[in-house]
């Protein structure tokens, strides 16, 4: 057969055209491996030398070593770093609802992950994939020493360019502010004032008004599986083990600790590593107790019972609920002694009131009367919430009660029960105030018609730009409320209370006090500043329980307290998480009233530890004190007279124009100025006049 002279020009066409496409096959397969290739971006340069990232927002691939694992991420640093200290190496890794895969020590790449900013902390999220790579090489991470906080000095100075990363502290030896402090997920909080600062602060307590020791604080917690100790405040906690250190001076012994730093919800925390020693010294710190009325006055107290209900999320065990129930009416008893009059938030529904009342009548022979009335609150199956008020019923007749909504044209997502708001209003109170009006007995003369409003405003949690003007509202609400009795009966008896929270002068609740003509006195004014704090958070004492009255009610008042039996008490077993020591966040208030009349005196030596005595004139002695670290001193529960008043200073305190008469009326009144000297303010002055003397003379 004869074969065409062009064939094989067609076979070498067709051979030619295989190669071409199998040479643009390689290259297309090639660009697409190198697109699927990760282009890296170093840890350094997503965290960046700003608070921002300048990838928020973006997505990433990057790699490092695994520096420590949690429930819902994990830390990575760069195996090497980039050198300078204004740019951190570390960074958290959030895996949202599944548990990481990887382990400390691991080299890993994190593929198409998107750089986020949550609540001002650079983190990694919605990633696509994790998995180990062979790119960290023999590194290493070498932990970086950090200082301690100061006062004064902002935290991110100092801790901002190493979020994320291994860190080493020094001499961490401080004293607790608080008490150690138990979160649902298992993580355990101590916040410590470092050694020698407490010296600086009066009383040796943080304010959450006072920023430069809030910013001197710092955070230690379990996270990474360190064991921390019970402790309450006043605490001294060491951390770290030994370690002996050669200088040019010789030899001399440190206690270093190594951790991981991280920023969360506003504070810089170090979660220290599985082994990390840490020790405590206990503070003899012994719970406050109120005390009984007697015939001739009565008492009205307010107590966050912290949740105490059925609910999900609460106490849904029986065992359990009991065992609660008993702690509560044991503070009722022992510690309110009593209490004529008290107002409960955190009550779960109305009948976990009446159990409490059931409980204090058959345990302890203290025949309560429970008022409360479910709100939208009251529904909430997890954590139902609901104000209550008990009475004494031998001191105490309960002639009506009601728990009004207000409205507003904000939809804070309440449920609506119909007649309470008009078309296009929305519900403002989640759990609505509690109106009562009572009618109390004692020795006096006239039975004493009183009304108590219980209040629980909206919490902190969540967006505080959205929560305080919802506060305000609430507070302009119960000020209307208020007003409405006064326009109704001038001389009316309201007693305001409960856990506002917020902080004592705060905008809701300067909105409540002046929001009434006339204003309400907050009984907080007659405490001294060291007292008024009810509620420790982040370390900071503060106020969030508060007692405001008609001023008709002030010549009556004759004890203000806030017992300080909870706040600051070690608050929970390590192993069953279960509230042993105390039986609330709050502390409990106290107020005691005398409807014929009672005084209080107050004032300012300027310097501690001067001791005050009052006698009557019978010269028996009725009050004495010793002034707090302000120089503050009070002396409560006193009646109207004739008195005089001495005061027995320290070593290096003079004082003169003592003893002094005194009148008391009913009310609260200070003491007249008087001259008082320390020794090293007179040398003070005496330096300057002789320096002044010395100028003119040349």
């Amino acid at each position: 057969m004869h074969t065409p002279r062009h064939l094989p020009t067609i076979f070498f066409g067709l051979l030619c055209s295989i190669l071409l496409w199998w040479t643009i096959g390689l290259a297309q397969i090639a660009t697409l491996v190198a697109q699927s290739q990760p282009t890296y971006i170093p840890i350094y340069q997503i965290q960046g030398n700003e608070t921002v990232s300048p990838y928020y927002q973006k997505w990433v691939d990057t790699y490092g070593l695994v520096t420590g694992v949690i429930e819902d991420g994990f830390y990575l640093q760069d195996p090497l770093g980039d050198g300078d200290p204004a740019t951190s190496d570390g960074i958290f890794v959030y895996t949202y609802n599944k548990a990481p895969t990887v382990t400390p020590g691991q080299c890993v790449e994190v593929t198409r992950a998107y750089v986020d900013e949550f609540y001002e902390k650079t983190e990694l999220s919605r990633l696509k994939s994790v998995r180990p790579v062979n790119l960290c090489g023999a590194a290493t991470v070498t932990p970086v020493a950090i200082p301690l906080a100061r006062l004064g000095q902002p935290p991110a100075t100092h801790f901002e360019q190493v979020e994320g990363m291994v860190v080493q502290v020094s001499e961490l030896t401080g004293m607790v502010q608080g008490s150690t402090k138990h979160f649902a997920t298992g993580e355990v909080e101590l916040t410590l004032i470092p050694a020698g600062l407490h010296h600086y602060i009066a009383g040796r307590r943080v304010f959450q008004a006072d920023e430069p020791a809030m910013n001197a604080l710092m955070y230690l917690t379990n996270l990474l599986g360190a064991t921390l100790p019970e402790a309450a405040w006043g605490a001294t906690v060491q951390v770290g083990a030994p370690q002996r250190i050669e200088g040019t001076t010789g030899i001399t012994e440190t206690h270093v600790a190594n951790a991981i730093i991280d920023y969360n919800f506003g504070k810089y925390q170090l979660h220290l590593f599985p082994g990390t020693p840490v020790t405590s010294v206990p503070n003899p710190l012994l719970p406050e107790k109120g005390s009984a009325a007697n015939p001739d006055d009565f008492t009205v107290c307010n107590f966050n019972v912290y949740g105490l209900g059925r609910g999900s999320e609460q106490f849904p065990d029986p065992v359990f609920y009991d065992q609660q129930l008993g702690k509560r009416t044991r503070t009722i008893a022992e510690t309110l002694q009593g209490c004529t009059v008290i107002g409960l938030q955190e009550t779960g529904t109305p009948a976990d009131a009446e159990n409490l009342a059931d409980l204090l009548r058959d345990a302890y022979n203290l025949d309560y009367v429970a008022t409360a009335i479910a709100g939208p609150g009251s529904q909430n199956s997890e954590f139902p919430l609901t104000n209550s008020l008990l009475t004494r019923r031998e001191r105490v007749q309960v002639l009506a009660s009601a728990i009004p909504q207000g409205c507003s044209s904000q939809d804070y997502a309440v449920p609506i029960i119909p007649g309470d708001c008009a078309a296009g209003e929305y519900a403002l109170f989640d759990r609505p105030p509690l109106v009562v009006d009572l009618l109390i007995t004692g020795t006096w003369e006239v039975t004493l018609p009183m009304t108590v409003i219980v209040n629980h405003w909206k919490s902190k949690a969540g967006d505080e730009a959205i929560n305080a003007v919802r506060r305000t509202e609430q507070a302009r609400y119960v000020a209307t409320l208020v007003q409405q009795r006064i326009e109704a009966d001038p001389q009316a008896n309201v007693i305001v209370l409960g856990d506002l929270n917020d902080y004592y002068a705060s905008t809701p609740i300067e909105t409540l006090r002046t929001g009434v003509t006339p204003p309400l006195l907050h009984l907080y004014s007659y405490l001294t500043n060291l007292d008024r704090y009810t509620y420790v958070f982040n370390g900071g004492s503060q106020v969030l329980d508060h007692i405001l009255v008609t001023p008709n009610l002030a010549p009556m008042v004759a004890t203000v307290d806030a017992i300080h039996s909870n706040a600051d008490f070690a608050a929970a077993d390590q192993n069953q998480l279960r509230y042993l020591q105390r039986s609330s966040d709050h502390d409990p208030v106290q107020v005691r009233l005398r409807p014929d009349a009672a005084a209080i005196l107050g004032g300012s030596l300027r310097y501690p530890h001067i001791h005050v005595q009052l006698r009557n004139e019978t010269s028996d002695v009725v009050g004495t004190t010793t002034t707090d670290d302000h120089g503050d001193f009070r002396l409560w529960n006193l009646r109207p007279g004739a008195y005089e008043i001495t005061f027995t200073p320290p070593p290096a305190v003079t004082m003169t124009t003592q003893p002094i008469r005194l009148e008391l009326s009913a009310g609260y009144q200070t003491l007249p100025d008087i001259a008082v000297t320390h020794r090293t303010v007179k040398f003070g002055i005496a330096l300057a006049l002789v320096a002044s003397e010395l100028t003119h003379a040349k």
